[in-house]
């Protein structure tokens, strides 16, 4: 069913200028050039490094926990292990930075972000993983694209959009707020959730196998044209707001 609703407004608040303020603007303006020497010299710079992601196979499970950056995957029957690259982000020459620490447990490789040296800032993943692997990654404030694994997936994010290409038959979820949603599959889990915020939702099933679809809309509008069934096992469960679902 859609609900219209009324999003809710911001409050805009007022400018105001207090009487030292605006002696700094007079004092900027009569001496400019001091005014830009200070500014030159306490400029921050972003900085930026670049470091290896190894693991030895077999890997059957990745975790990626709070990148606050983008995270791209992909899946290559051809490998049995892990192969990438994380570019790890920070402010100022010489200022403290976020690690990156990488563990394997049990076949289970695990990234996570470790900001306890007092630096922290986000950090871009790239990895390249046995297809049959399952996966699950977190992030904030960026994207997580997922490509041609077979695995279960649980994938989530803020401010961030999610893609999902070639996926599986393994059960698969998908969360994030202010992004939208774009997931296809090859094969048929019984269950695929979707839940977003101010953004549209699209899932491709793999066209033959029958769903029970359970669509939740606020603001938007439905379209359904896979294959559905009431007493189907499988469901599809999808929740938005301020945006359209398409499901095929």
């Amino acid at each position: 069913m859609t609900f219209d609703a009324t999003p809710p407004r911001a409050p805009i608040g007022a400018l105001r200028m207090s009487s030292l303020a605006m002696a700094g603007v007079i004092v900027a303006v009569s001496v400019p050039v001091a005014v830009a020497t200070m500014g030159m010299s306490t400029q921050v710079t972003d900085q930026q490094a670049q470091v290896p992601i190894r693991a030895a196979g077999p890997i059957t499970r990745v975790v990626v926990d709070d990148s606050e950056s983008d995270v791209q995957i992909s899946g290559d029957p051809a490998v049995t292990g892990v192969d990438g690259q994380a570019v790890v982000q920070w402010k100022g020459k010489g200022g403290k930075r976020a690690a990156l620490r990488q563990s394997v447990a049990g076949g289970v490789l695990t990234l996570t972000k470790d900001c306890s040296d007092g630096g922290c800032g986000p950090i871009d993943i790239t990895l390249t993983v046995p297809a049959s692997v399952s996966v699950q990654a977190t992030t904030s404030n960026g994207q997580i694209v997922l490509n041609g694994v077979s695995g279960a997936a649980v994938l989530t994010s803020s401010n961030g959009g999610i893609e999902a290409d070639g996926l599986g038959s393994a059960n698969c979820s998908f969360k994030t707020t202010n992004g939208g949603i774009d997931a296809s599959f090859r094969g048929a889990p019984s269950r695929i959730t979707a839940g977003t915020i101010n953004a549209d939702v699209h899932i491709t099933t793999d066209g033959s196998t029958a769903y029970s679809d359970a669509v939740h809309v606020t603001n938007g509008t439905r379209q359904l044209s896979n294959v559905r069934d009431r007493r189907s096992p499988n469901e599809i469960d999808v929740t938005t707001a301020n945006g359209d679902v398409t499901i095929s």
